[in-house]
């Protein structure tokens, strides 16, 4: 009788595990969800700004998920490379790097749609309004902040303008040149007038104007824009089970679809997520490659 009982009870937990949406599918799905985002704001602000995203990724997947906050962008490398994350927000330079530097198994699969620009934004170098400093000639012999050497449009992507364009060593054109860390500490050090010169991606005004840390861009001097920069990508590691990465990828794309993921988005300066690839990010390879160059170097 207990035989048949223990028997009935495995047949029916199977059936059950054979019709119930989801069940049988994520086996082998982590217990819980580990993201992580390259360092744009103060950390202080990350917990807070991602609790409805990380509610709703639950919510959508069925399992825990936690914000795994980064010092700076090798630490979110290492972190997906060593497997301690499982989906990763990068700039296109920081995402290469991950694959190229960390030797990441990751795979771009959504891209941010901005509010500003759609799908590509723009690398800024600023100084303050009424600073007298609106030229890159005007800026010579001024303190210089980038954010982070993996940074795209805070130091990548300036770095080649410098190089290529501007034929200027960073070290011997400013008076001293640092890392701010990230973009956040480059827009409010230069509105508050402790760097005289910066460079940021343009998204990170529209974020520090929502959080009403500074006016909008008319607080600055546009000094430089770059061209436009392919968006951010949101990658994942390539061992997850193919029926989590479609998960994710359709969580990712119907949050703007819901009144809290307008409002995340909006606070963010974005329309939603757009599919994305790893070959969206091949013209960053040829920016790496130009970077390695000695004539290139700060």
């Amino acid at each position: 009788m207990r035989r048949r009982k223990i028997l009935f009870l495995a047949a029916f937990l199977m059936g059950i595990s054979s019709w119930v949406p989801g069940l049988a599918q994520k086996q082998n799905w982590p217990k819980e969800l580990v993201i992580a985002e390259v360092p744009v704001e103060s950390a202080a602000d990350y917990e807070a700004r991602y609790a409805p995203f990380l509610d709703y990724l639950k919510q959508k997947l069925g399992i825990p998920v936690r914000l795994f906050v980064a010092g700076d962008y090798t630490a979110v490398m290492v972190s997906q490379a060593q497997g301690q994350t499982h989906v990763a927000f990068y700039g296109p330079a920081s995402y290469v790097d991950a694959i190229e530097k960390a030797n990441a198994p990751i795979e771009a699969f959504v891209k941010e749609d901005s509010l500003r620009s759609g799908t590509v934004y723009h690398s800024l170098m600023l100084s303050k309004k009424g600073s007298g400093i609106k030229t890159l000639e005007d800026a010579k012999g001024k303190d210089f902040a980038f954010v982070d050497p993996e940074s795209t449009s805070g130091f990548k992507v300036p770095m080649a303008y410098f190089c290529l364009e501007a034929k200027i060593k960073p070290k011997e054109y400013f008076k001293q040149v640092t890392f701010a860390g990230n973009h956040e500490s480059v827009i409010l050090g230069i509105a508050q007038g402790t760097i005289p010169v910066g460079v940021t991606w343009d998204t990170g005004i529209s974020i520090a104007t929502k959080k009403g840390q500074i006016k909008g861009i008319e607080d600055f001097e546009v000094i430089w824009r770059s061209d436009p920069i392919p968006s951010s990508p949101w990658a994942y590691r390539k061992d997850l089970p193919e029926d989590l990465k479609e998960a994710l990828r359709t969580a990712y794309l119907e949050y703007e679809n819901t009144p809290e993921g307008r409002k995340w988005l909006e606070a963010r300066g974005l329309k939603g997520f757009e599919p994305a690839s790893d070959a969206d990010y091949d013209p960053f390879r040829k920016v790496n490659d130009a970077l390695k160059k000695p004539e290139c170097q700060l």
